[in-house]
């Protein structure tokens, strides 16, 4: 079924789910809502699977068929009745496990499930064997100290583990994907690209090919074996657009030998590109070298032993490549190699192997080693507030049904709110120990999904001083070796568990560009513009206050505050928040009272996200769209409602700008009198479910389109961004089909882009049509090739032609031209 299956792939495209397992671990969306197929047209949206819902069709798939047969006559021997196992990565951070986990209960699977890393299994699979028993007697005794270091290189077909290093999307895929790309340029005479059927029916050609080539017993092919290919085009001129071409076997086994597994020094390390395999969405390797990446595993340790597992090496011309490589780097010391007679299915006996010893009174016959990873948390050093500082909360190593507290390090805990801490990984180091203080590094250390929870204290309770408590950090690792971590408290008997934020988490994916939030204004001249806020939204009127109208208030804060509202960092605007939070409902008092706040409010919050607590602020500010407008039939404070959730649309999640879209949806009808900050605001809610966002773009089209509209620039600007191919805050789930940009270009290539009546059409294009190299995103090279002509024509700036032509990194001026105004001084916005 598998391989029918797979073949089917080439047929029905936008109906496949690739590599379900990778996407557990992708960082950059939200792995629990419906994304998969990616990017699909023919599955609506509401009928797509989340990569942990995918993950729990085929694990009950397998209960099923297991029911259905081995316990079809006897219920005893039901799949709830038996040790449940799980292979996963060696490289699955804790949240992938964690996920893994809740798909296997979606899937109906008893709770006494166990985890096992991939290559770990594949080593019970080869101790299972008796002889070989022998062979690592044979082994100790050779080495020094009869300690002996074995690898185990499990190379599959979408991730490598060289047990255990990072999460590396690198494997068979990757060759596939690769000979696809030769074999695409070869049909096309790199002109175009070919379509998503066309490139899955290419794709399992590739593989097969790749297959055919690497079985078993391969060997180099001779100079002169051709392979054909053949792709079937589609409608009446079926015959006349089938595609043919060839490709010689040396190239093919140039491509992987070369490509994948080349000859390289043991001080080579992975190289960094801003290029490289795009398809899936996934983020596959930059590198594809697999020894570049194992001599950076190895970082100069002598290996012993190798046992090699995985489909991608089965020709023995590749493990012979990697041995040869780990003898070079150790001067002619040639690790053993344990054989393993069942590449393929080494890792699922050897899971079976596992679940047999769990059932064994005695150890002895487990295997240790503990944690894969350590873990670090990011904590602020007094003497040292502008270095970034981690404190070692978990060691490499740790065994499960362990327990270990941090006494060392002290924490105070924020009450009756939300709290987060930002926690990282690392693979590599080894000696730390718990409450180690280690200096943070890029290459060393990957941030997960930050650590959440929110205490409220019962009323009876005395309140602590500052709403603090002093905690201390427990880690344990529970019998499934997952992390569990948890506050406790110093002067009672509470415990509260830390849980991963499974959103997709902007702050964190370059840490180091995270804003501290402290203010460089002077606590008095804080002290006055908080006073200012107070003197128009207080209780009542404090004669100490100063007296300053509604209309005057930005300027009396630029005078209290020393410069310039533009020049105000994120930490002190942060700080005007509180006393307008306080005086939400006292915005009533007058048109110009209220107009002060909205604006106000939204200047300072923007844009949502990029400060410790935004999560609260954001939870505090939406209590005002329960409130709603005081004034709502007055132009000027429609407009500025607008105008503040557009500033920070970057701290609402998909519902809540699902209920924006609702109230301003009568607003985006077409005419002389629409409000076009209620456009701009529509066009800023990025995480719009896809369908609701087409009909956005069709209204919003149309709108352009009108004669009735006279002032066009909103509609485009709102348009650029819902079509943006680079989202400004949103994960990559969120960008539309190409074919809707190639729709609208279609509808306006004719009309005079020079024209004072149609603005910002080049700026729209420049976000909409902008070049990343992925397929399924970008828009086919003959539409862009028309479009660049016609941007020319009509004086588009240099870089929006620039950025539609060739593939350039998204910068922070870009992201600062996106948002329409400049951003706070110090606040950097990360990168999608």
């Amino acid at each position: 079924p598998g391989v029918f299956a797979r073949a089917q792939m080439a047929f029905s495209p936008g109906r496949v789910i690739h590599s379900a397992k990778s996407w557990l671990c992708h960082m950059d969306v939200d792995r629990t809502g419906g994304i998969l197929p990616w990017q699909s047209e023919d599955v609506p949206a509401e009928q797509r699977l989340s990569p942990v819902q995918a993950s729990s069709a085929y694990l009950a798939h397998l209960r099923l068929v297991w029911n259905r047969t081995l316990a079809a006559e006897d219920a005893a021997c039901s799949f709830d009745a038996q040790q449940i196992v799980i292979t996963v990565p060696a490289s699955f951070d804790e949240v992938a496990q964690q996920l893994t986990l809740e798909a296997a209960r979606m899937a109906g699977y008893p709770e006494r499930i166990r985890l096992i890393e991939e290559p770990q299994a594949a080593f019970y699979y080869w101790l299972e064997k008796g002889q070989n028993l022998s062979t690592l007697v044979d082994l100790l005794d050779k080495v020094p100290g009869k300690v002996a270091r074995v690898l185990v290189c499990d190379i599959g077909g979408g991730t490598t583990d060289v047990a255990v290093s990072d999460h590396l999307l690198l494997g068979g895929d990757n060759i596939d994907l690769t000979l696809a790309y030769i074999l695409e340029q070869k049909l096309t005479g790199g002109r175009t690209k070919l379509s998503g059927r066309q490139w899955n029916q290419l794709l399992v050609q590739a593989r097969d090919l790749k297959e055919r080539l690497l079985r078993d017993g391969a060997k180099t092919p001779a100079a002169d074996t051709s392979f054909p290919v053949t792709l079937t085009g589609t409608g009446s001129g079926l015959l006349a657009s089938t595609m043919t071409a060839s490709i010689s076997g040396a190239d093919v086994w140039a491509c992987v030998l070369d490509g994948f597994f080349p000859r390289c020094g043991a001080e080579e390390r992975p190289r960094k590109s801003v290029s490289g395999l795009k398809e899936w969405g996934l983020p596959f390797a930059s590198d594809t070298a697999v020894s570049r990446h194992l001599a950076a595993f190895l970082d100069g340790q002598q290996v012993d032993g190798v046992l090699f597992n995985g489909g991608t090496v089965t020709p023995a011309l590749l493990r012979e490549r990697l041995t040869a490589l780990l003898t070079d780097w150790q001067s002619g010391y040639q690790p053993l190699v344990l054989n393993n007679d069942s590449l393929a299915l080494a890792v699922a006996r050897g899971a079976a192997r596992y679940g047999f010893v769990l059932e064994q009174p005695e150890k002895s016959q487990r295997i240790t080693g503990g944690h894969a990873h350590a873990l670090y948390l990011e904590v602020t050093r007094r003497k040292k507030k502008r270095e970034k500082t981690l404190v070692c909360i978990l060691p490499r190593g740790m065994e499960a049904n362990e327990s270990v507290r941090i006494r060392d390090a002290e924490f105070d805990l924020l009450v009756n709110q939300p709290v987060r801490f930002q926690c990282y990984y690392s693979a590599t180091r080894k000696g730390d120990r718990p409450g180690d203080l280690v200096n943070w590094d890029d290459d060393e250390f990957h941030p997960l999904p930050q650590l959440q929870t929110a205490i409220h204290l019962p009323p009876e309770r005395p309140k602590p001083a500052n709403d603090r408590l002093r905690v201390s950090l427990e880690c344990t690792l529970n019998e499934l070796g997952l992390l569990q971590l948890f506050c406790v408290e110093q002067q009672g008997d509470e415990r509260w568990r830390l849980d991963f934020n499974l959103r997709r988490n902007i702050e964190v994916d370059q840490p180091q560009q995270q804003e501290a939030a402290r203010s460089q204004v002077p606590q008095q001249q804080l002290m006055r513009a908080e006073a200012l806020v107070r003197a128009l939204y207080g209780k009542k009127k404090d004669p100490e206050l100063p007296d300053v109208k509604p209309r005057a208030l930005v300027r009396e804060l630029e005078k209290a505050l020393g410069g310039a509202r533009d020049e105000w960092d994120s930490a002190t605007l942060r700080l005007l928040w509180p006393p307008l939070n306080q005086g939400m409902t006292r915005k009533s008092r007058s048109v110009e009272h209220e107009a002060a706040w909205l604006y106000l409010a939204g200047y300072a919050l923007r844009p949502g996200y990029g400060v410790e607590l935004d999560e609260s602020r954001m939870e505090q500010l939406w209590q005002l769209f329960g409130l709603g407008m005081s004034f709502p039939k007055e132009p000027r404070i429609q407009d500025q409602w607008c105008l503040l959730w557009r500033r920070i649309a970057g701290g609402l999640n998909a519902l809540r700008q699902e209920k924006l879209l609702e109230k301003i949806e009568p607003q985006l009808r077409t005419g002389a009198d629409v409000c076009t900050e209620a456009l701009r605001l529509a066009g800023a809610l990025e995480r719009l479910r896809l369908d609701r966002k087409l009909q956005l773009v069709k209204k919003l089209s149309a709108g352009l389109l009108s004669q009735r509209t006279r002032n066009r620039e909103p509609y485009a600007w709102a348009l650029g961004r819902l079509l943006t191919r680079t989202p400004l805050y949103a994960g990559a789930d969120s960008i539309l089909p190409p074919a809707q940009v190639e729709k609208l270009f279609a509808k306006l290539r004719e009309l005079d882009w020079k024209s004072p009546d149609y603005p910002g059409l080049n700026p729209l294009f420049g976000l909409a049509a902008r070049r990343t190299e992925e397929r399924g995103v970008d828009i086919g090279p003959e539409v862009r090739q028309e479009l660049l002509t016609k941007m020319k024509a009509s004086g588009a700036r240099p870089h929006d032609i620039e950025v539609v032509r060739e593939l350039i990194p998204v910068e922070y001026a870009d992201r600062v031209a996106q948002f329409g105004e400049s951003l706070p001084g110090g606040l950097l916005l990360v990168s999608k």
